[in-house]
């Protein structure tokens, strides 16, 4: 996969501070006298993360800011990292955490059991093209239209008793979603419009919403065409589409790019870890309109696309809130990620998303365009 480097400078950029305050205020309705602790580690240039404790402080919250080692393996090893005790520490007495670098951790489940709140820009991983990202895919775009249209999707989600991902010629991947809620994960930790909380965690860039799911839901194959993050420094794209079957909810066999399916394969099997081969695990939609294919997570975001997680799920499913009842998430020391561009998506017999574009209006009449296979 090709990297598409942002327009990277030494010095801080004028627009990301309007950015900063557009995240404290839109999305997490930060309130004077609140604590705020902005955690990063050295992927993170220092003046992104001073500006986010300077514009803090210039809100009337108590700011400041903790950095950690860079941890092993990138977001891919990120559930197994041990964080250090400090961090956690320093967590307890936190409002509000920033997390530009630590990702999943279950010192982060904590505080929001204690009543903390979470926001990730840049999704929890540290990066120095921070700024290019907020800016275009926060700024340069209407983030409560953005915001509407996740809370549209989720809520299609949780009507819902089954989705269906078709992709490539001919595959076909069902999955149960009976019972689940849909998520909007649109980051923001409020409704302006209703002035209700709707999250004590929140990922940016916005948005990508879709539905947590536990083990044993999917059964079909799927065709992969965009982004796989599982490699431990890099992400890629498959030269010709990369072909996985699962049933009920385990990955069972890969094929198709004969260059990324054996590495993979290899990988997973000297890994030596059960929960690794269990997924999808999530499914999400991005819908975001400048988000890009780049090397950092916002590629979870491209409008139209599909991603989904193998791999752990117990973090993220506490960090998300979704343990609803008896339900069981796969557990792993890896999470993994993989993108369909633009496949066509089903909520029951209810077309979703087809050809990169999304409907989330009333159902289609008669007359409407066929979008039959």
């Amino acid at each position: 996969m090709s990297i598409v480097a942002p327009d990277v400078s030494t010095r801080l950029k004028p627009d990301f501070i309007s950015v900063v305050r557009s995240i404290y205020a839109d999305f997490c309705n930060l309130q004077r006298g609140e604590r705020v602790l902005v955690m990063s580690d050295a992927r993170t240039p220092d003046y992104v993360v001073a500006t986010f404790q300077g514009v803090a402080q210039a809100l009337g919250a108590d700011a400041a800011r903790i950095e950690s080692r860079i941890p092993f393996g990138g977001p891919t090893y990120q559930p197994g990292v041990r964080w250090s005790p400090m961090l956690a520490g320093a967590a307890r007495g936190a409002d509000l955490l920033v997390d530009l670098g630590i990702g999943y951790a279950d010192f982060v489940v904590e505080a929001i059991d204690r009543g903390a709140r979470v926001i990730m820009p840049g999704d929890g991983i540290g990066n120095p093209y921070l700024e290019d990202i907020l800016i275009r895919t926060i700024r340069d775009v209407d983030i409560h239209e953005v915001r509407r249209e996740a809370d549209r999707i989720a809520a299609l989600f949780t009507a819902a008793s089954t989705c269906t991902l078709l992709s490539g010629d001919d595959d076909k991947l069902v999955i149960d979603i009976s019972g689940l809620p849909g998520r909007p994960k649109d980051g923001f930790l409020w409704n302006r419009d209703t002035g209700q909380v709707k999250s004590s965690f929140g990922i940016l860039p916005p948005a990508q919403p879709g539905v947590t799911l536990p083990r044993g839901r999917a059964t079909g194959t799927v065709s992969i065409d965009g982004t796989v993050l599982w490699h431990q420094i890099y992400h890629e794209r498959p030269r010709s589409p990369l072909k996985l079957r699962f049933d009920s909810g385990r990955l069972a066999d890969i094929g198709g790019d004969p260059y990324l399916s054996n590495r993979i394969r290899n990988w997973l099997e000297v890994l030596g870890d059960e929960g690794a081969w269990e997924g999808p695990n999530h499914l999400n939609i991005g819908i975001n309109p400048n988000a890009l294919l780049t090397q950092n997570q916002e590629w979870e975001r491209v409008y139209g696309s599909v991603t989904c997680g193998m791999g752990d799920m117990s973090i993220l499913a506490g960090l998300s809130s979704a343990q609803e009842g008896r339900l069981e998430w796969a557990k792993s020391q890896v999470h993994w990620d993989w993108t369909v561009i633009q496949p066509t998506v089903l909520l029951d017999d209810r077309v979703l998303l087809k050809n990169g574009q999304i409907f989330t209006g009333p159902p289609r009449q008669s007359s409407s365009p066929d979008f039959s296979r």
